[in-house]
């Protein structure tokens, strides 16, 4: 059997044509494997996820992202290095949403490359950890300038 460039397959011969259905059939099928695991330092193991668990994670991010937009709509990805970016990013296209990946702003960073960001995306929605929104909302408190 041959696939084309733009489908996936597995060592059964399965042809998907999308991540969701390569990411769905392995949460059925493959369960307790590991999906994928974050490296800390490029090289020390941090944390796992399962093909169930990032399944699980990417459906209630879905759902979540459906009550803000419907697909189609842009959603802001802002995280750091690791495994909760995948989990969005992959609800994102469970949801159907078009996944603008972003770093989150350094601290002392002026909040104008996010702006910019937000306003040429047009995201509906913009998804982060808790840490990083309450470092952005201190950050945006002090870069709104209050009239004298």
């Amino acid at each position: 059997m041959i696939a084309n460039s733009n489908d996936f397959t597995n060592k059964n011969d399965v042809i998907f044509s999308t991540l969701v259905e390569l990411l769905s059939y392995r949460a059925q099928n493959q369960a307790e494997q590991t999906a994928y695991t974050f490296l800390l330092d490029g090289e020390t193991e941090s944390v796992n996820l399962t093909y169930q668990e990032l399944d699980k994670k990417a459906r209630a991010i879905a759902t979540q992202l459906l009550q803000h937009g419907v697909p189609g709509s842009r959603a802001l990805l802002l995280y750091p290095p690791g495994l909760e970016f995948t989990a969005a990013f992959f609800g994102c296209l469970y949801a159907g949403f078009v996944a603008v990946p972003a770093y989150p702003p350094r601290r002392n960073q002026k909040m104008s490359r996010l702006q910019g960001i937000v306003s040429d995306a047009s995201a509906v929605v913009a998804l982060t950890t808790a840490s990083q929104l309450t470092t952005m909302a201190a950050q945006l408190a002090e870069n709104i300038a209050v009239p004298a």
